[in-house]
């Protein structure tokens, strides 16, 4: 009986203890093309206020075969095409495209909330 108080709807722990995979429900604007990629790097407009262009920096791994592990797993947990710039002696993993700084902090903000880390860096 006391048990039937507490149950409510399953909660996103429920549905991982059943075997079944956790995505979070991200705000569209993070998700990739309909390709499957985005493309932050080749942009050359800014918009009005626009004061360069900034991406989201997930990560920087020493080891390749590490590097390319932890851009499938954050191109399936964000939903944005991670690309790896390498900068020795780390690969960078960043991703999304923003023509605002404050744009970009929001959504580094938002994806804190599901427990992604990154930090803005500003392209050109």
């Amino acid at each position: 009986m006391i048990s039937s108080l507490w149950a409510g709807s399953p909660t996103d722990l429920d549905t991982l203890f059943k075997g079944r995979g956790y995505k979070p429900i991200l705000d569209t604007s993070l998700r990739s093309d309909s390709d499957g990629r985005k493309n932050w790097a080749a942009s050359s407009k800014t918009e009005k206020g626009g004061d360069g262009y900034y991406v989201l920096q997930f990560d920087a791994v020493a080891d390749f075969d590490a590097a390319q592990r932890r851009r499938a797993q954050l191109s399936a947990s964000t939903g944005y095409a991670i690309q790896m710039v390498f900068d020795t002696p780390f690969y960078k993993l960043r991703g999304g495209g923003w023509n605002s700084k404050t744009k970009a902090e929001d959504k580094a903000r938002e994806l804190s909330a599901y427990n992604i880390s990154a930090f803005v860096v500003k392209v050109k």
